[in-house]
């Protein structure tokens, strides 16, 4: 019976499935990619700079062309941009595959790579966002959001798992194969997709367009508390990655299975949240879940640090905290994810989306950096208790001083 529920769920329509499917595919091979090119730098150079710059390569044309690239996907079809950017990143990828098979492959080749694949993730990532809400029915966006939050729970799991293993059973050559066919796999499951998109023929200049999504956002107080919420999780999120590492060598037995099994749990939480979610979401889109979500992630922070004071130190205890954070943060996505579907009309979408990954990939990477600098003068339990503390905050001046910003919203 519980089979038959999760196969009901999942197959929310036939233009769902393809498209849930392909982003399942592809963020696996890209995990696993992204580990081996990682690996395979640092042998050929011996240098962590090359590895840090590749990582940067990667994701600055993103952080960069993200809102400018949602001009084009309010003006462009939607499919043909879903099906372009997956068959583009899996030629680069196999191209990759040749110049290693032929011995030809050389560092500026990764970046190289990594630069137009980053390009073709700018328009696809939004893409996708704006795109759910085209094939799935209003009053069912939120289980369809959940089930791509599940994906990230999966790919949080077996993401680096499969990338250390392929590499060790397959060598390079088979994980840039693996990874340049998930992206080919992922564009023909696209190009199956049956969606009805009006495409944008204006010739206004991209900057005015542009502008128009700046105050649209601006214009909508929900939209616009919506990117400063995407970017205040993403800082916290990235501040607890930094320091976990750091706790997990504080508990009994191995440190390095002890990160493994704390991101594990972490992305077990997202799925059971996910699943939850897609099990029992209502027919309103209520304030009270974000509040519930945001004080009990900061509770789940704040946790690591009072069990880290209290000198316990059993590595079981910590995994369910993160189990919880987890679901905190599957929740808070879904919500966001669903709120700015349902207040951006269609012709806007490419461009509010794209303006709200571009805040999360922002975000991220400079609250990882801080938090890494402030690991230098502080405990992570000190910043773990602080950080939860002025999460619940948050939550509680969401619930108790902004009710006329997000009003229950019917999705029905």
């Amino acid at each position: 019976m519980f089979k038959v529920r999760c196969l009901q769920v999942l197959l929310i329509n036939r233009n769902f499935s393809l498209l849930w499917f392909g982003q399942l595919v592809s963020q696996l091979g890209d995990k696993a990619y992204n580990i081996a090119l990682m690996w395979w730098l640092f042998e050929k150079t011996g240098s962590p700079l090359f590895v840090s710059s590749f990582l940067i390569t990667s994701m600055l044309p993103e952080l960069i062309l993200s809102p400018v690239a949602g001009v084009y996907i309010d003006r462009w079809n939607k499919k043909k941009i879903l099906v372009a950017a997956d068959f583009g990143r899996g030629i680069i990828i196999l191209t990759l595959a040749a110049l290693h098979q032929a011995d030809l492959l050389t560092t500026w080749h990764i970046y190289i790579a990594a630069l137009f694949i980053s390009l073709c993730s700018a328009l696809f990532n939004p893409t996708t966002m704006s795109v759910i809400p085209v094939v799935v029915e209003k009053s069912r966006l939120q289980q369809a959001n959940a089930l791509s939050q599940m994906v990230a729970g999966a790919v949080a799991i077996i993401g680096p798992l499969l990338g250390a293993s392929s590499v060790a059973m397959l060598g390079y050559m088979g994980v840039l194969i693996f990874n340049g066919c998930s992206y080919i796999i992922s564009g023909i499951a696209e190009s199956f997709l049956r969606i009805t998109v009006t495409e944008n023929t204006t010739k206004e200049p991209v900057f005015f367009s542009l502008m128009q999504g700046v105050r649209y956002i601006q214009g909508d107080v929900r939209v616009s508390t919506a990117v400063i919420l995407v970017a205040i999780i993403h800082v916290f999120v990235g501040g607890l990655v930094v320091s976990l590492p750091f706790l997990a060598n504080l508990l009994k037995g191995n440190g390095l299975e002890n990160l493994g099994l704390l991101q594990a749990a972490f992305g077990g939480g997202m799925i059971v949240g996910a699943v939850y979610i897609s099990k029992y979401s209502s027919d309103k889109l209520k304030r009270s879940y974000l509040f519930y979500a945001i004080v009990c992630m900061g509770t789940g922070i704040l946790m690591l640090g009072v069990l880290q004071l209290s000198y316990i130190h059993s590595v079981v205890l910590y995994g369910l905290d993160c189990v919880l954070i987890g679901v905190c943060v599957a929740g808070i996505s879904v919500f966001w994810r669903t709120l700015a579907q349902l207040c951006v009309p269609e012709e806007m979408t490419g461009r509010v989306f794209s303006v709200l990954s571009a805040t999360g990939n922002i975000s991220l990477p400079i609250s990882m950096g801080l938090a890494g600098l402030l690991l230098n003068f502080v405990t992570p339990v000190l910043l773990l208790s602080l950080a939860g503390i002025f999460l619940i905050l948050i939550g509680i001046g969401i619930e108790y001083y902004n009710r006329s910003i997000f009003d229950d919203i019917s999705i029905t």
